[in-house]
This record gives C-alpha cells, sequence and structure tokens, in this order.
C-alpha cells in the first residue's frame, strides 16, 4: 500500500476503470462472448486462443470462435443451460490442469450463474445461460454480482460508527486491505437475501437475528479489470445497525480483525487508498447516502455518483432474489 492521499474521485475511478466496452474492444481487440444472440462477457485474444486449443482438442468441441468478427460463442450443440455448464467445467478443468490463466491458480469451487442465453428465459425460467466456476469470471468477463453489508453501530451519544473489517493475510485477492464488516459473491444460485445471511454468520459472527435486520439499500455497478482480466459487476449494498454490546468477530479464515471507526477515521483510510477498491466504492455510497459527503463538501460529488451507478451492457436476473427461502 502507498502513502499517498487521494481525492474520492480518484479512489471510485480505481474500481470503475474500463469506460467504454466498444472502446476497449476495439483498442485491446477483445472477442465478444455471445451466448444465443446475447451479448454475455467480452474475453482477451489470449485467452481465447488458448480456449480454443482446449476446445478443439475435444471429439465434440463445445465452443466456436470467430476470428473475423472477433466473437466467441458456444457451438451449436451447447444449446441449454446443462450442457453449456458440463462443456464448461470440462474445459476450464483441462485448462487448470495445464497451469493456463492464472486466475485458476485461485480456484473456488464455487459457481457464478451467468445470464442472458436461451431467449432470456433459461432452464426453469431463470435466465441463466450456464454456470461458471467464480475464478474464471475474470477471463470470460461476464457480469458477477455480489453483497456488501455496511455494519454500524450508533453510540449512547448519537454518533454513528462502522465496522471495518481487515482481510486476512492468506485471502486469495487484495490479502491485508481493508472491507466492509461483511461482504462477498453470490454464488451458487444463491439468491441476494439468503447471501446476506450466510456472509454474515461466516465472515463475521453476525447471527441470523441481527443478519435479518440488514435494509437493502439499493445497489452500485462498475466495470473494473485486473491482472486476471474484466469485471463487469453488481453489488447489493444492505446497511445494518447492530447493538453497541455486539462485536463482530472472524469465523471463517477470511478477516485478520475488526475494528469500529469513527466516520472521519474511515474516510481518512478510504483516500489512504486502504480499501479493497469495490469496499471504498461500497463505503462511499453510504457516505453519500447519510449525508456525509455532499455537494458542499465534496467538488467531485456528481462524478462520484456516476462513477458508483454505471449502466452494464450484459444481462442481470429479471428477479434477483426469487430464490431466496
Amino acid at each position: 500500500m502507498d502513502q499517498a492521499v487521494y481525492s474520492v474521485l480518484d479512489i471510485v475511478r480505481r474500481c470503475n476503470g474500463v469506460g467504454d466496452l466498444d472502446q476497449l474492444v476495439a483498442a485491446e481487440g477483445l472477442y465478444r462472448f455471445v451466448v444465443d444472440g446475447v451479448l454475455v462477457g467480452a474475453a482477451s485474444s489470449s485467452d481465447v486462443q488458448q480456449l480454443r486449443k482446449v476446445s478443439d482438442s475435444q471429439a465434440n468441441p463445445p465452443f466456436a470462435v470467430d476470428d473475423e468478427q472477433r466473437q466467441l460463442t458456444f457451438a451449436g450443440w451447447c444449446d441449454d443451460r446443462e450442457k453449456r455448464s458440463a462443456a464448461v467445467a470440462a474445459v476450464l478443468g483441462q485448462l487448470r490442469a495445464a497451469g493456463a490463466w492464472a486466475s485458476l491458480a485461485k480456484w473456488r469451487s464455487e459457481l457464478y450463474m451467468v445470464y442472458g442465453g436461451g431467449g432470456g428465459g433459461g432452464a426453469g425460467g431463470d435466465g441463466v445461460a450456464f454456470a461458471l466456476e467464480r475464478a474464471a469470471s475474470y477471463n470470460f468477463g461476464v457480469r458477477t454480482f455480489g453483497v456488501h453489508i455496511n455494519g454500524t453501530t450508533r453510540l449512547e451519544s448519537g454518533e454513528t460508527r462502522m465496522w471495518v473489517a481487515r482481510r486476512s493475510l492468506q485471502k486469495q485477492t487484495w490479502p491485508g486491505y481493508l472491507d466492509q464488516i461483511v461482504a462477498g459473491g453470490i454464488g451458487n444460485g444463491a439468491g441476494v437475501r439468503a447471501s446476506v445471511a450466510k456472509e454474515c454468520g461466516e465472515e463475521g459472527g453476525i447471527p441470523p437475528e441481527l443478519a435479518a435486520r440488514a435494509i437493502c439499500a439499493g445497489t452500485i455497478q462498475y466495470f473494473t479489470r485486473s491482472e486476471l482480466g474484466l469485471q463487469p459487476e453488481t453489488q447489493f449494498v444492505f446497511d445494518l445497525e447492530l447493538p453497541r454490546d455486539f462485536v463482530p468477530f472472524p469465523n471463517d479464515g477470511e478477516v485478520d480483525s475488526f475494528h469500529l471507526w469513527t466516520i472521519d477515521e474511515v474516510m481518512d483510510n478510504i483516500r489512504r487508498n486502504r480499501f479493497k477498491p469495490n469496499c471504498a466504492a461500497c463505503v462511499v455510497d453510504f457516505m453519500i447516502r447519510h449525508g456525509h459527503l455532499t455537494p458542499e463538501n465534496e467538488p467531485d460529488y456528481l462524478e462520484i455518483l456516476d462513477n458508483l451507478h454505471v449502466k452494464l451492457p450484459f444481462p442481470a436476473p429479471r428477479f434477483a432474489a426469487s430464490r431466496d427461502a
């Protein structure tokens, strides 16, 4: 971590750094990933060539690549969710065994749902085109979804303080950086509220009766990238006010420690780039919604908002919470 101090706009731009997809495709020669005529992602030329090599080695190749149109899609026989999911799993297994794609070294054994194929209906009418190992989502550039919970405590004086988690130094991504009290991707077909309960229990030791108090506060959206690939993402944001006598505790090894900080302390660490980028964006969204960042004290207010609520060019589930029990 560097020692510089950044503007809030600098920080949110670190999260939302891709800009226009068409320009990126043209500038870097990306391949559009299309399923049933629907754009669902974008992949680098090198990743596509490695994918094609493994696909073509199979008796019945699951992928088709059009170099002239710079388009990746499924072969005609991969025409439903189950066939596509199985084909992708097989190809990724071979790529992983061969040591290809740095992302696959961070294998999660967690499936992300990719939406958009099958005319938007998909198997069971849920809009899922296929399921994809989470670690490979960057390589296909598909839209991913998560939940971030802002945990706060109101002191007797009325002052609001925020719980901040420091990520474990053993985390596969962003070790040692700061995070929300709990956060995580929506995987394995779970719903939004179920994912909130899961992350609360696993990462912060927050029991179900407290997790149920989390209030949905909307979403943030951004299009980011890393050395692993592209990540267009939607985060469902929740606010959870916790009792003054409740102290979260690391429950699954993903968190090193928790800290209860003043709003000024949180913002100071935001500006010093000590938060994981998408966590910083979620905290900035909280600060705006609760009146801590305003047009009067933040000169880049409107541009910050633009970078927190980007329109993404890829499909989303129509009823994201319909799978919650």
